[in-house]
């Protein structure tokens, strides 16, 4: 496009991250086409508000929505070239979030990685986290920084989900406890959900996923959890956790120990495919778990589903319980209600 279309100065555009000034052109590029928001969401089939985020550098731009946005404003050559540089570079970019003091430093180094080593006793680590599971369990955490539980929770799903989905993301690869699995977080539908988003990562290529079953944890190297980084620096760096604080070294003797630790954990977890089995059966008894239970009135269920025709994910919201426990109370009971059902398609 040899149009004269203003663009940000040097002093604004190093104020800027990536994503804010591609958001900052591309508005300016609409406006000097002659368009307003709502014509061009109108001729892209947008929501307004996926315009708007666009605009204003809060939602990442797919090199799709680039290519039809220039298109429509009519911007070719050196331009365009220049401003799909500009999106790459913004897709490299973590999430625009206030970090809490206490992950400063591991996210750093985190998004500077090029491989994470987690072992997870007990608990999920954020990087595998859905909002609900996020929130219940940091529900009960320090507020040293003063944020809000939702807000600290938001903040570790948009770091994995960047962390996981940009376009050359690291390496994952993660030990879990079993008993992370059966540790219920939240309620027994954000559990379902929680272990139907693991089946879903697991399929990832570059994530590396296998469970310690019960039978290895009383090993020595299973006490705590921890992560390994490798990225760009000369050595890797340790990072653990707790209730108070998030603590990195990269002292020699003790990364390396942890290294060797996470090496044997390794070889005493279940390979890729029984860890992917072992997922699907725990999902499944949770799932039996959460069936006919004795606080949700059957009857009940029934009158509100035939008199106000609400949907199955309405009446898993009223009554706080998983879509599969709805979908029995309004089937007739059978002997074999007491086996696990199948897990989604999705997760198999």
């Amino acid at each position: 496009m040899t149009s004269e279309a203003p663009t940000p100065t040097i002093d604004q555009a190093h104020s800027l991250r990536h994503c804010e000034q591609l958001g900052l052109e591309l508005r300016e590029y609409r406006e000097h086409a002659g368009l307003d928001a709502a014509e061009v969401a109108e001729h892209l089939s947008w929501p307004q508000t996926r315009l708007d985020a666009t605009e204003e550098g809060t939602r990442r731009v797919t090199a799709a929505d680039l290519k039809a946005l220039l298109s429509l404003y009519e911007v070719t050559g050196t331009e365009a070239k220049r401003l799909r540089a500009l999106r790459a570079r913004a897709s490299n970019e973590p999430p625009a979030a206030t970090v809490p003091a206490r992950y400063r430093q591991f996210h750093e180094l985190q998004s500077a990685a090029t491989e994470q080593r987690t072992y997870a006793p007990t608990l999920l680590p954020p990087i595998l986290q859905t909002d609900d599971y996020a929130t219940a369990v940091n529900e009960h955490g320090p507020r040293s920084d003063q944020q809000t539980t939702a807000d600290l929770a938001k903040y570790h799903v948009q770091q994995s989900a960047w962390l996981l989905n940009r376009e050359q993301p690291f390496e994952l690869h993660v030990v879990l406890g079993e008993a992370a699995l059966y540790n219920i977080a939240g309620s027994s539908r954000t559990m379902l959900r929680q272990l139907d988003q693991l089946a879903r990562l697991v399929k990832l290529p570059h994530v590396h996923f296998q469970i310690l079953p019960f039978a290895e944890c009383g090993h020595t190297t299973t006490e705590t959890g921890f992560t390994l980084l490798t990225g760009k620096q000369p050595h890797p760096w340790l990072c653990t956790n707790d209730l108070l604080a998030t603590t990195c070294t990269d002292a020699p003797v003790t990364v390396s120990t942890h290294q060797a630790a996470f090496d044997t954990l390794t070889t005493r977890a279940l390979n890729r495919g029984g860890s992917i089995d072992r997922l699907h059966a725990i999902r499944r008894s949770h799932a039996t778990s959460s069936q006919r239970r004795p606080d949700v009135n059957t009857e009940v269920c029934r009158r509100l589903r035939t008199k106000f025709n609400l949907t199955i994910d309405e009446l898993a919201a009223a009554f706080d319980c998983s879509t599969e426990t709805i979908g029995r109370h309004l089937t007739t009971y059978k002997a074999t209600d007491a086996l696990a059902e199948p897990s989604p398609t999705h997760a198999s």
